[in-house]
């Protein structure tokens, strides 16, 4: 569950999470700036800044050809469905906790009729004897890199890269949902090309560690790639034009992605610290990219309580996401790091998040 009180987060002067927010007239006026600015505008996914980029994270992710969509959704239909259409088999082997899955509202299975065949555990991916246990011939496969559900999890490298191979042995599509994929390059220590590599097709996202407005690109061989483009107009994924998506995802790319690594040491810095207080719990320990999950034991109207208090009071924000366990005492909250933690020092993070949690348990004692 996010916090719905968007007018109390607009109150806020210090951010945990994410990046530093703008408002409306800043984005306006910080897009103005970008390069691309003076090119002429997109029309229905055809224009030369557009094209520009798309030709870029190709060649980032090693790719022939790469398509701007303003919704990831869309985006990951597109390429099931067409790997399902060129396989003739319609079924998907997927994570059970994906955000396919589970964040899309059942998409690829109501409107593209494919089947979900599920593998692995909640509380991490799945690994290929899992894959081969599913028993059942699969039109695709998807792996989430990383796992955001199950605390932002990567497989180790060779467990992906054999994967990939067993995949590819056995002529089955592989898929990857990299809508973090930017965040989980310094895990492998490769580029980015690299870890696409081991994939068919990939979709990576715009608005996340990128910190853009929206939107995401799906890359793969030119003849895929051509293939998905009837599928974004079927799906709606033709808007009139895209070029605010575009501006800022084009700046997102170069002014965050040099600064990834970072943002993933001072992840695993914080995330080592909060790791030593009592009452919460850290996964994963140390986090594999730059977000990762805390166990606050505390009930969860508790803590939401005080975070809203924290804004009101103190103009402070420290989590985007709280949720309730299957545990009443214990509450689940992501941390995810980016420029905006560089308004703390890690003994202030420590502090705050010390009696953020003392005054959730004295409350309900």
């Amino acid at each position: 569950m996010t916090f719905p009180d968007a007018a109390l987060r607009a109150t806020c002067q210090r951010f945990l999470s994410g990046h530093v927010p703008r408002t409306q007239r800043a984005w306006l006026e910080y897009l103005a700036t970008s390069p691309l600015a003076d090119s002429a505008l997109d029309f229905y996914g055809e224009g030369p800044a557009l094209a520009l980029f798309e030709q870029e994270v190709a060649a980032l992710l090693g790719k022939e050809a790469a398509v701007f969509v303003h919704k990831g959704i869309i985006a990951q239909q597109m390429a099931l469905r067409v790997w399902a259409e060129q396989t003739g088999r319609y079924t998907v082997a997927l994570h059970p906790r994906s955000h396919i899955d589970s964040d899309e509202k059942g998409a690829y299975e109501r409107l593209q009729h494919l089947v979900g065949l599920r593998a692995g555990e909640d509380h991490r991916p799945f690994t290929l004897q899992e894959l081969k246990g599913l028993h059942e011939p699969c039109g695709a496969i998807v792996v989430e890199l990383p796992l955001r559900r199950a605390g932002f999890k990567l497989l180790p490298w060779d467990e992906l890269a054999s994967l990939s191979a067993w995949a590819h042995k056995q002529k089955i599509p592989l898929h990857f949902d990299g809508a973090r994929l930017w965040e989980s390059g310094p895990f492998y220590g490769r580029s980015y090309a690299e870890i696409a590599a081991l994939a068919d097709s990939i979709y990576v996202s715009f608005y996340k560690g990128l910190g853009g407005l929206a939107g995401c690109m799906l890359a793969g061989s030119k003849d895929f790639i051509d293939e998905t483009r009837a599928w974004k107009t079927r799906l709606g994924g033709d808007v009139f034009t895209s070029f605010p998506y575009v501006l800022a995802a084009y700046e997102g790319l170069h002014h965050h992605l040099p600064k990834m690594t970072g943002y993933v040491a001072h992840a695993q810095e914080i995330a080592a610290a909060l790791g030593r207080l009592a009452g919460i719990t850290v996964v994963p320990d140390p986090p594999h990219t730059n977000s990762f999950q805390v166990y606050l034991y505390a009930p969860y109207q508790a803590l939401q309580r005080e975070a809203e208090q924290l804004a009101k009071t103190e103009h402070m924000w420290l989590f985007n996401m709280l949720k309730e366990t299957a545990l009443p005492s214990v509450t689940l909250g992501e941390i995810v790091i980016g420029d905006a933690a560089e308004q703390w020092t890690t003994e202030e993070i420590v502090d705050t998040m010390k009696i953020f949690l003392r005054s959730a348990q004295k409350s309900e004692a």
